[in-house]
């Protein structure tokens, strides 16, 4: 084997240790699920169930690593969600909550709260 391939074959074992280690800092676009402990149909059956679902998301940015903003937080989400519903929501059961992660280079990251739930009035 020649000087030049054995560099060759050295630099591209490099590359994919490197890759491997880096594994996720280059792009990332995952979602996942988020635990929140929700009430049931039997918690809210003295109130008016409805079988409407509704929808919220939070969001958090950073940026660079130094900088960020937004509330990321289920609370904020389910805020959002009954914001969203165009009724007055007094409570809601059966919430499934998950999370949307978006990282390009380590350079700006986004993760996003979706909570889905049933309404009661």
């Amino acid at each position: 084997m020649s000087k030049g391939v054995a560099i060759h074959l050295w630099r591209l074992g490099l590359l994919f240790v490197i890759s491997g280690v880096l594994a996720g800092c280059i792009y990332t676009n995952s979602t996942q699920p988020v635990s929140w402990v929700s009430n049931t149909r039997l918690d809210v059956q003295d109130l008016t169930l409805e079988e409407q679902e509704i929808t919220g998301k939070s969001t958090t940015h950073v940026l660079l690593l130094l900088f960020s903003w937004g509330d990321a937080g289920l609370e904020a989400a389910l805020q959002n969600a009954k914001q969203n519903a165009g009724f007055e929501v007094k409570e809601v059961y059966d919430v499934k909550t998950d999370q949307k992660i978006i990282n390009i280079l380590g350079l700006y990251l986004s993760r996003t709260i979706i909570v889905t739930a049933k309404v009661a009035r």
